[in-house]
C-alpha cells in the first residue's frame, strides 16, 4: 500500500513506522528535515520536507494514496501555557488538518482512508464518571482544541473518504510521555502521584496504541471517533504504586498542585484533570488488547 504519515518521526509516529515497515509498503513521510527516501526493514520510506502551512511543495505526493495517518500536532507539555503557546497548540492541529484535506479533495485518485489521531481530553475533567465514546465534551481550552481538531479531518468525509479519529490516552513508552518524567524521581526515590492522585488516568501500552490506529484499516465498517485507551482505567494514586512496585521504590511523596503549575501555568489543570474513559467501541469491534493489565505493561516497558 501507498501510506502518508504526517508527524511521523515523533514519538508515537516512531513506533508506527516500525510497525508498517514489516511489510513492503511504500510509505512517505511528512517532514520538516530535507528529503531523502531510503529503506526501513521492507517498506521503502520517502521523506519529504513539507511546510504545515501551505500545501505547495507536499501535496502531489497525496495522489494515488491508500491511507492517510495524521499525527501531526505540538506536544502539549513542551512548554508552560500562555496566550502564545496556547494559539501554538490550536494551530498545529488545525491548520494542517484543514491542509490535508483540502489537498486530498484536489486529489484525482484519493485516499480510501484518513487516520487522524485525537485526544481524550475532548471529554474534559470527567472525575469518576465512566466515559464512552458518546459521552458529550468538555468545555475547557484543550476540549475545544479536540473537538476542532476532529471537526477539520471530517471534512474528508464528503469527498468520499472513511475517516477514522482514535482518541488517545495517556501513552505508556519508556522512551517518552508520562513514563520518562516518572522514571528519574522514582529511582531517586523521591517517586509519588501527582496532585490529589484521586484523578483517573486513561492509560494505554505504546503497542496497543500503534495496533489501535491501525486497526481500522483491515476493519473496513470501522469508522468515526473511539477511544484508544486501556480497558481498565486506574487512578493516579493506583498508578504511582504499580510503577513503585515494579521499580521496587517507594510512591509516597505527592508533586503538590502549585509545583505543576509554576512548571505548566493553566496547562496544569490537563495534568490534575482525569477521564474514565473506556474504549467501548474497540471491544465491541473485537480488538484484543496486548496489555490491559497495568502492571503487566508496565514490566514491559521498565525490563
Amino acid at each position: 500500500m501507498k501510506i502518508l504519515i504526517t508527524g511521523g518521526t515523533g514519538f508515537i509516529g516512531s513506533y508506527l513506522l516500525h510497525q508498517l515497515s514489516q511489510e513492503t509498503h511504500h510509505i512517505i513521510l511528512l517532514t520538516r528535515s530535507e528529503s531523502r527516501t531510503t529503506t526501513v526493514n521492507k517498506a521503502e520510506v520517502k521523506y519529504v520536507h513539507w511546510n504545515s502551512q501551505t500545501t505547495d511543495t507536499w501535496s502531489k505526493e497525496l495522489d494515488g494514496c491508500d491511507i492517510v495517518i495524521n499525527l501531526i500536532g505540538k506536544n502539549i507539555f513542551e512548554e508552560r501555557w500562555n496566550g502564545k503557546v496556547k494559539q501554538e497548540i490550536l494551530n498545529s492541529r488545525i491548520t494542517p488538518t484543514k491542509l490535508l484535506v483540502e489537498a486530498i479533495a484536489r486529489m484525482e485518485r484519493k485516499p480510501s482512508l484518513l487516520i487522524s489521531i485525537s485526544a481524550v481530553g475532548f471529554y474534559g475533567d470527567r472525575n469518576d464518571e465512566v466515559i464512552t465514546e458518546q459521552s458529550s465534551g468538555g468545555n475547557d481550552f484543550l476540549a475545544d482544541v479536540v473537538k476542532q481538531w476532529e471537526e477539520a479531518a471530517c471534512e474528508a468525509e464528503q469527498y468520499d473518504v472513511r475517516v477514522v479519529t482514535p482518541r488517545i490516552g495517556l501513552v505508556l513508552e519508556k522512551s517518552g510521555g508520562v513514563i520518562g518524567k516518572m522514571l528519574l524521581p522514582f529511582k531517586l526515590f523521591v517517586g509519588g502521584p501527582i496532585g490529589s492522585g484521586q484523578q483517573f488516568l486513561p492509560w494505554i501500552h505504546m503497542d496497543d496504541v500503534v495496533r489501535g490506529i491501525l486497526y481500522p484499516i483491515e476493519n473496513k465498517n470501522f469508522h468515526g471517533v473511539y477511544n484508544l485507551v486501556s480497558p481498565n482505567p486506574i487512578t493516579m494514586n493506583e498508578f504511582s504504586k504499580s510503577f513503585g512496585n515494579v521499580l521496587h521504590r517507594p510512591s509516597w511523596i505527592h508533586v503538590p498542585n502549585v509545583a505543576l503549575q509554576i512548571l505548566y501555568g493553566e496547562g496544569s489543570k490537563v495534568i490534575l484533570s482525569g477521564q474514565r474513559a473506556v474504549p467501548e467501541k474497540l471491544l465491541t469491534a473485537g480488538y484484543r488488547f496486548s496489555f490491559s493489565d497495568l502492571k503487566i505493561a508496565l514490566k514491559n516497558i521498565l525490563s
